[in-house]
């Protein structure tokens, strides 16, 4: 069983802060990096060889207005060369719909290993601008 799965299955250790505290210095570092990132490819062909974790609302602020909005964005736990995992979210509508509708039919769930791939822009058919296109292949693991 992976160190993932331990984690997922039995949450993470937390303790009363009012109680008696164990020395940390002698804990194990889980390969697990609790922050995220939102991944921006720029190049055709970039990819991501990722476990699918969810689908939720990240808070963003437009830069341009300083409004804040609510993005829907897919949320992927990414393997580095070490075998750390990282968190790293996308919000493109192309990317989110197309996991929403694998979830809904239950092709993933939670834990799925997937190749993300960026396939570059496309021009909409129904408008002047230029969408996002996506590969997402599940991964077989042996």
């Amino acid at each position: 069983m992976s160190q993932l799965e331990k984690t997922n299955e039995n949450q993470l250790q937390a303790f009363d802060l009012m109680g008696t505290l164990p020395n940390l210095a002698d804990a194990k570092v889980i390969p697990a990096d609790l922050t995220s990132e939102y991944w921006t490819p720029t190049q055709s062909g970039e990819f991501k060889l990722c476990f699918f974790q969810e689908i939720k609302n990240s808070t963003y602020t437009d830069e341009q207005t300083g409004e804040t909005i609510e993005l829907p964005c897919v949320v992927m736990l990414e393997q580095t060369s070490t075998g750390d995992l990282k968190t790293i979210r996308n919000g493109s509508k192309r990317l989110v719909a197309s996991l929403e509708d694998a979830l809904t039919t239950s092709k993933i769930r939670q834990g799925t290993p997937l190749k993300v791939e960026y396939l570059g822009k496309q021009k909409n058919a129904t408008n002047a601008y230029q969408s996002d296109r996506w590969s997402v292949k599940p991964l077989l693991v042996e």
